[in-house]
């Protein structure tokens, strides 16, 4: 009796890891962020939304980011204006001459640098950067929002700012990690993450032709146009969270306590909060007199011995593995927003 209860443990023991990762289904996520140009009466509040991105997923960086890790390498010891890296210094064993030890360990780390602007369609360079294990990162073969797309854009005012296909784990909202989303120009080079503007100060002589000011670790992090954090989870339907913020430039009159008002360049942050449930196969317009994401969510088929989660009511049944047919267009959530 005790064999057979040693044996039944181990077993459970054994599979366990195997029902866990196969626990959760798997669903096809299009998104396309656009801003809407356009004058509004709507006043928003003086701080951005707060953005905890630690535990969010980035597909983004991995494909957009340019590695400079051997021309780092190349600079040797960088002095004052080291690269700001991460890592640790290396030693070279073979050498009988002391190691020049490269600035802030550039021999074991990756030196990335972000564009200015960032491509409206992003796609994966290669399979190994598109792959985060439970979010995986698919290429424009995968989208079907080309031509709904084309009739936005059409629209005065509408500027596309992210567009992409991905693939997830789609798990509870207590385990669900969001994805860390950004998109259009980086404003860090003008403004601070609080709107303010950024004292211009000249460039340091003794520097690499202003290069080293450009990687020194005193470089500020990006601000970018549109930042924000999107988070899909099923809990017997799914549902959609949203806390984005977009950044306009303009100007504002600040007063200090003494002196009188001043008008000065600020980089205004507009939110968009939102939380809906949805239905997957349809297509859905989250509006905003600002912005709009248009989103569509698609069961695809599960990988090979994932067990298919079952939804837990009868509402749910839309979320069950459809094939609709190849000249049937997909249900649309409303319409695309007109203005």
């Amino acid at each position: 009796m005790f064999a057979k209860f040693m044996l039944a443990t181990l077993t459970a023991l054994t599979l366990s890891p195997m029902v866990q990762a196969a626990q959760y289904p798997w669903y096809e996520v299009e998104i396309y962020i656009f801003e809407r140009q356009a004058q509004t009466d709507e006043h928003w509040p003086d701080s951005p939304l707060a953005l905890k991105t630690t535990n969010a997923l980035d597909l983004l960086t991995p494909q957009v980011a340019s590695d400079i890790t051997g021309v780092s390498m190349a600079m040797g010891d960088c002095g004052n204006n080291s690269w700001n890296t991460l890592g640790s210094a290396s030693s070279d064993t073979h050498s009988g001459t002391q190691p020049q030890q490269p600035c802030h360990g550039l021999g074991s780390a990756q030196t990335l640098v972000m564009p200015k602007i960032m491509p409206v369609d992003v796609h994966p360079k290669d399979e190994r950067s598109a792959n985060l294990q439970t979010a995986v990162l698919e290429g424009a073969d995968k989208a079907r929002f080309g031509e709904m797309m084309s009739k936005l854009q059409r629209q005065a005012g509408v500027q596309s700012l992210l567009h992409i296909t991905w693939r997830q784990e789609m798990k509870p909202r207590r385990q669900a990690q969001p994805l860390h989303l950004f998109a259009g120009q980086d404003f860090s080079s003008r403004f601070q993450a609080n709107g303010l503007p950024i004292s211009e100060q000249p460039l340091n002589q003794g520097s690499f032709n202003g290069f080293d000011n450009l990687m020194s670790p005193e470089k500020p992090a990006a601000v970018w146009q549109f930042d924000g954090l999107l988070n899909i989870y099923l809990s017997h339907y799914l549902y959609v969270e949203t806390r984005f913020n977009l950044r306009q430039p303009g100007q504002k009159s600040i007063s200090v306590e003494g002196l009188p008002a001043t008008v000065m360049p600020y980089l205004f942050s507009i939110p968009m909060e939102q939380n809906r449930r949805i239905r997957s196969t349809e297509i859905h317009y989250f509006d905003h007199p600002a912005m709009g994401m248009m989103l569509q969510v698609r069961r695809i088929r599960q990988p090979d011995g994932a067990e298919q989660q079952e939804p837990e009511s009868q509402e749910a049944e839309d979320d069950q593995p459809q094939t609709p047919a190849a000249d049937e267009p997909p249900a649309t959530n409303g319409t695309p927003p007109q203005h």
